[in-house]
């Protein structure tokens, strides 16, 4: 009977081989990924991961899933079976089950990651999943500008650059501080970035609305203050545009993530100084972000799913989605999170060396939220925004309807136009960019503050 069992189980298992090999070559099979959106080139990275995963699966289509926007807004769709999201959110989708948990020996060259990058997707010896990209806020400066290059927290790059220096989207001139305080999210991941700088507590507390610390706010605010209200709040015509503006020669500093150097002119890129943005002198470890592959927990093809997130981790596929290609002859300057890749686009454009010292000498830790993560941010991240900008002081532009030619037109026309904005500051300007083309602005001593 045993004899018998087992022959009939051997040829069970030898059908089913023929039949996954059958529908394999009848390429019937697909697999669907979601890409991590929010990034330079997009269609790169989608080019660059099917022709890599034709090479090892030609009859395994992939198909990619469009509305997947890294998990912020939703958990990951049933039927996408490898995904990558914000690893700010690797604690909230581990805990819901969303994560297919994998042993080490299945993470191809795991040894070929950054510390912070490879630990912050571990937990009790179980990897739930592989590091793709890191991420970081920056601040940019120009190398010449010792100032800057010294700065250690906010307060000093407040010294340094000053408060209420310009009111427009684009500062006049090389004054100021541009960065990007729209949105929620973004402003409660800068509210516990700064709180951790301060008190180095780890994993990250979340604080209930009534909670939040007022110094944290105010440091917040400090940020606001040195750049505008319409820079910081304010979305650019074009994706990255404050980088393209810093290239153009507008503003001191600028605040933002490594990939915004590819927007930024070579020129400009050759005379670039970054480091992580410096928020008190007393901070231990800086936080990292991190964009990390998934293999869904409720795939029915675990073992492709996995072989297809390690492609899409692998040295050879990010050197060639973040690098330099035909149509584009600079990176994306994208953070790897593989010191092969530093290395190997390094040889070629020496700011992916600098990235490396960066992560190397600041050893970061990952930028995580607890099982919390989305109902904190439901209830706190829009608080804290109304919080930072209720008590905005630099003012703001308006559009005149009538061209300011002179002081004297200015003085009939301005309180006019600030008569709804807490009057008129006595500024005025017709000069592009500050000033629209063809027409002029009154500086205003309040915002239209949603």
């Amino acid at each position: 009977m045993r004899s018998t069992f087992y022959s009939k189980f051997i040829i069970g298992v030898l059908g089913f081989t023929l039949l996954l090999v059958s529908t394999l070559q009848a390429g019937n099979i697909t697999l669907k990924v979601g890409l991590y959106p929010y990034v330079p080139r997009i269609d790169q990275f989608q080019t660059v991961l099917k022709a890599q995963w034709k090479a090892v699966h030609p009859n395994v289509d992939l198909i990619f899933e469009t509305s997947w926007d890294g998990g912020y807004k939703a958990p990951p769709p049933a039927d996408v079976d490898v995904f990558v999201f914000d690893a700010m959110f690797f604690e909230s989708f581990r805990s819901k089950g969303f994560l297919e948990p994998l042993n080490k020996s299945e993470i191809v060259h795991i040894d070929d990651f950054v510390d912070y990058a490879i630990k912050g997707v571990e937990h009790n010896s179980t990897y739930y999943a592989i590091p793709q990209l890191g991420c970081a806020n920056i601040l940019f400066y120009k190398t010449n500008d010792r100032l800057l290059s010294q700065v250690k927290s906010i307060s000093e790059l407040n010294s340094v650059l000053n408060e209420c220096t310009y009111t427009s989207q684009i500062p006049p001139d090389t004054r100021g501080l541009m960065l990007d305080m729209k949105g929620s999210t973004t402003n409660a991941t800068f509210y516990l970035d700064i709180a951790h700088s301060r008190d180095n507590t780890y994993p990250l507390p979340l604080p209930a609305t009534d909670e939040l610390n007022a110094v944290v706010i105010q440091d917040m605010r400090e940020l606001l203050y040195m750049a505008s209200y319409e820079n910081a709040t304010d979305d650019p015509p074009q994706d990255y545009g404050r980088a393209d503006w810093f290239s153009e020669g507008y503003g001191r500093a600028l605040i933002g993530f490594t990939e915004h150097m590819s927007q930024m002119s070579a020129q400009t890129r050759s005379s670039i100084g970054f480091k992580p943005l410096p928020m008190t002198e007393n901070s231990n470890k800086p936080l990292f972000y991190a964009d990390v592959i998934a293999v869904n927990s409720k795939t029915k093809r675990r073992s492709l799913a996995v072989e297809l997130a390690n492609v899409m981790a692998s040295k050879e596929t990010m050197i060639k989605s973040i690098g330099a290609d035909k149509s584009n002859p600079y990176p994306q300057y994208l953070m790897s999170v593989r010191p092969s890749v530093f290395i190997e686009i390094g040889k070629k454009f020496p700011l992916y060396n600098q990235m490396h010292e960066m992560i190397k000498k600041n050893n970061p830790i990952m930028f995580k939220l607890d099982s919390r993560a989305r109902k904190w941010l439901d209830s706190t991240a829009d608080a804290i925004r109304t919080q930072v900008q209720e008590k905005y002081v630099c003012g703001c532009d308006q559009i005149s309807s009538s061209y300011i030619s002179s002081d004297s037109s200015a003085q009939s026309i301005c309180p006019l136009v600030c008569s709804n904005f807490g009057e008129w500051n006595g500024k005025w300007t017709n000069q592009i960019p500050a000033a629209p083309s063809g027409k002029s602005v009154c500086g205003c001593n309040r915002c239209d503050i949603p």
